[in-house]
């Protein structure tokens, strides 16, 4: 392990005070930086007459009517950093709040989830992986969209079959799949899982009721708002063709894949302990044969930190991924640069000069080479990572089992 990254784990001063840092930089950054195009949808949507008003939009009103009225918001996102007042800083930083206090909340919950398993140096190393990285803080603080709050839900399920705590685990699971949907994937994982962990029928059956529960959640607040809100994008909703799989242009699809993998889960997973290869491939087969979303891959971040903190093999296939992942992000969402403005990672930067840079983005995302080449080879590149990882996970399933030679 690098020598800087062994004085932070094993110091404990030195890892308060990192947090502290990092903390400050993020609240920052979270206060200059100007609305991103999910979060402008996001206050469209405030002013719409028929909003989904879900449990993570309901948050923002309290938090605008402080500082801002609606008009005052359109200039917030339409104003460059260097233009904004500190009436509107202080607006941007309150839109963002709630999720830097998830984000912390998650780091948190590394911290406690790894110092049961492992050691207080692992779980630092598993707190700063996922607190550090810069990935994490672009699409979750930036973006300003509620899958944080699914994310830290699911990092509490993994704590809870942790600490063999089954119906607390589908309660969560059923809190998260209410906010976003998306853990609704895990949910045949966790049922396999605490059926080959020795979990009662009684149990597993509430997990699937809390998780039922939380479908029902999901599609009450989302349904009456309009049908729209199910097929289109939306940052606070699931973009339900996506989700199953209707824009995959292969013949058996997203829907096939997943059970295709839940079955082979079934059949050879039973001689795994730990459940976090098992969530973590569950996710790293859905992106496969999807498109996802930036946001999309928080989703695995924090489970990836705990496998690395355990796994140090791991760790650059890991790297590899976040560099990918903020590579292929980069080349698309830079792209929408505009003459009046442009968008680096989506957040949107307006004003009648360009600076220089912005320019030499746009040419050199313009040139025929960066599409032709460059986009097609960071893109496979990233998915023959994920394909490789989730393969890693995998090889567990098929050890030698020390006590009755199968395998």
């Amino acid at each position: 392990m690098p020598t800087g990254i062994s004085t932070l784990i094993r110091d404990k001063n030195i890892f308060r005070i990192s947090i502290a840092v990092i903390s400050f930089l993020k609240l920052f950054l979270s206060a200059v930086a100007p609305a991103s195009y999910d979060l402008r949808d996001v206050i469209d949507l405030l002013g719409s007459s028929r909003p989904p008003i879900g449990p993570w939009i309901f948050l923002y009103p309290p938090l605008y009517q402080l500082t801002a009225t609606s008009t005052q918001l359109v200039t917030w996102y339409l104003a460059a950093p260097s233009a904004m007042s500190l009436n509107m800083q202080l607006t941007s930083l309150l839109f963002r709040l709630p999720i830097f206090g998830l984000d912390l909340g998650i780091a948190a919950a590394l911290y406690y989830i790894v110092k049961k398993v492992a050691s207080v140096c692992d779980a630092r190393l598993a707190s700063l992986v996922w607190f550090m990285n810069p990935y994490s803080f672009l699409s979750m603080e930036l973006l300003g969209v509620p899958d944080v709050l699914a994310t830290f839900f699911v990092v509490v399920v993994f704590a809870m079959l942790i600490l063999r705590r089954p119906i607390l685990s589908g309660v969560f699971l059923g809190l998260g799949i209410w906010v976003k949907l998306y853990p609704i994937l895990l949910l045949p994982t966790l049922l396999i899982f605490t059926h080959t962990d020795g979990v009662s029928r009684r149990d597993r059956f509430a997990v699937l009721c809390f998780s039922l529960i939380g479908l029902f959640g999901y599609l009450s607040w989302v349904i009456p708002s309009g049908t729209q809100y199910l097929t289109q994008f939306s940052p606070v909703t699931q973009p339900m063709p996506v989700f199953i799989g209707s824009y995959i242009t292969n013949s058996y699809g997203l829907v096939f894949i997943m059970i295709l993998f839940y079955g082979l889960l079934g059949l050879f997973a039973k001689k795994t302990n730990s459940p976090i290869g098992l969530l973590l491939s569950t996710f790293l087969v859905y992106y496969v044969v999807s498109n996802p979303y930036p946001q999309f891959l928080t989703w695995a971040i924090p489970l990836m930190a705990l496998d690395v903190a355990v796994n140090r093999s791991r760790a650059p296939i890991f790297a590899a991924f976040c560099g990918l992942a903020f590579a292929q992000w980069f080349l698309v969402s830079s792209a929408l640069i505009t003459p009046s403005g442009y968008s680096l990672l989506m957040i949107p930067f307006v004003g009648n000069q360009l600076p220089w840079y912005s320019i030499a983005i746009g040419n050199f995302l313009d040139s025929p080479i960066t599409g032709d080449l460059i986009i097609p080879i960071v893109s496979s590149s990233f998915y023959a990572v994920i394909i490789f990882y989730a393969v890693d996970l995998m090889r567990a399933w098929f050890r030698l089992n020390s006590c009755d030679g199968t395998k």
